[in-house]
């Protein structure tokens, strides 16, 4: 597995027309939090050391192309067009589509159908995080991470549940939704996951509706656990613990605690996505 690209910006152009010429296999991904997490995943593939995992933000896609493709400004934005690119590309040089994958988030779903490239896939949740909604996973990360203060993993599971499908039946009305005050959302005493009110996290602007929007009826977390709302949901309710002594003082120490409790349990890698990665990899 070779360690990810040292040099920042690079030319997306010349980017893959050095991946076209190249034995070696290319993953781009979101954020580098995710690059380690797949990083991590290919050190059990068979020739870990054929693949590159490259961070899209190592890459040169200026906001005025995503603009002129219809996508926002974001990081799962660039690895879509990324993908676009290499659909444009493998029409001349069609071999690119075997040494390039492009991962990006599923969130609520938007945009999938509009962009479907042979290099593009989406993780089967709404994001890497996702994985960790369930209990085997939030009991690991207690035990390994979270220095055993938070209660049972049962208990913050069905807590998380009503959290996590209130939030996204609001996510799902507004994909690009600013991010919510959480802290908003319990009383000020006794804070407790099963009570949180999303009404109260948001702009007044869209509160008076949150009650008319559809819940989902999944019985799998995952499939409504928008990544980042499982930490700051966690920190919310258990910030004492997970600060003072855990020494988790931010929504990004939590996540990577959570996505390290993911690889520790491993089930992940039976998912489809990484089915399909790993299927590639080896081809």
């Amino acid at each position: 597995m070779k360690e990810p690209t040292s040099v920042p910006r690079m030319n997306l152009g010349e980017f893959l027309l050095g991946v076209d010429l190249t034995s070696t296999r290319y993953l781009i991904v979101e954020g580098r939090n995710d690059s380690r997490f797949f990083r991590a995943w290919s050190a059990d593939m068979p020739n870990p050391d054929s693949l590159e995992v490259t961070c899209v933000e190592d890459l040169d896609v200026p906001a005025s192309c995503l603009v002129d493709a219809g996508l926002n400004d974001g990081n799962r934005s660039r690895v879509i067009f990324v993908a676009r690119e290499a659909e444009e590309l493998a029409r001349t040089s069609p071999t690119i589509v075997s040494h390039l994958r492009c991962v990006a988030d599923r969130d609520t779903g938007y945009g999938i159908e509009e962009h479907q490239y042979a290099t593009l896939l989406w993780t089967d949740y709404p994001s890497l995080e996702s994985y960790a909604a369930d209990i085997p996973t939030l009991e690991r990360a207690n035990l390994l991470s979270f220095a055993g203060r938070l209660p049972p993993a049962r208990e913050v599971f069905e807590g998380l549940r009503h959290a996590l499908r209130e939030l996204y039946a609001v996510r799902a009305k507004h994909p690009h939704l600013k991010q919510p005050n959480y802290d908003a959302g319990f009383p000020k005493k006794g804070k407790d996951l099963s009570k949180f009110e999303v009404a109260k996290t948001v702009d007044p602007s869209i509160a008076s509706a949150c009650a008319k929007y559809d819940r989902s009826s999944e019985e799998d977390v995952r499939r409504y656990a928008y990544g980042h709302d499982i930490a700051a949901l966690l920190l919310a309710v258990y910030g004492k613990e997970l600060k003072k002594n855990a020494g988790l003082h931010t929504p990004d120490a939590v996540e990577g605690a959570l996505k390290s409790a993911v690889q520790a349990v491993g089930s992940y890698k039976s998912e489809p996505l990484f089915v399909r990665l790993a299927d590639w990899l080896v081809a």
